[in-house]
């Protein structure tokens, strides 16, 4: 059975790929801007219905609330421990991952998720900005 594409579901995959890895806040904010009526119930069960069929990936990283990526395809994230801005980090499709692990403690291991953290280029250059002013 085909999901039905309803103009709210365009409006709200739109926002997704106009923002950059926005949590279901950020999103329902930019969509409530420009489509007052579409309610902040509709942006989350949208956004977990795109999860949950593969239009978007739902990004969990430590710290953070949930957030969304339309990029579907296997690659990685980098997150700014200073602004919490995220992106993608392009990875090889065959990572020199082999699984089935052994002494996985009786896990069945399907998938993994490698996560980054650093400094993104405005907050790299804010600190070695405050770093060469003289004490």
């Amino acid at each position: 059975m085909r999901e039905r594409q309803t103009r709210q579901k365009r409006i709200i995959y739109e926002a997704l790929t106009a923002l950059d890895h926005p949590t279901a806040t950020e999103v329902y904010g930019y969509v409530h801007e420009r489509y007052p009526s579409v309610s902040r119930a509709t942006v989350f069960r949208v956004l977990g219905g795109f999860a949950d069929t593969g239009k978007a990936l739902e990004v969990r990283m430590a710290g953070t609330d949930v957030r969304y990526d339309y990029n579907v395809r296997k690659h990685c994230h980098v997150h700014c421990r200073v602004c919490g801005r995220v992106a993608d980090v392009p990875m090889p499709e065959n990572l020199p991952i082999a699984a089935p692990f052994e002494n996985a403690d009786g896990f069945r291991i399907e998938d993994c998720s490698v996560e980054f953290f650093g400094l993104c280029p405005d907050c790299a250059r804010k600190s070695e900005q405050v770093s060469r002013i003289p004490s």
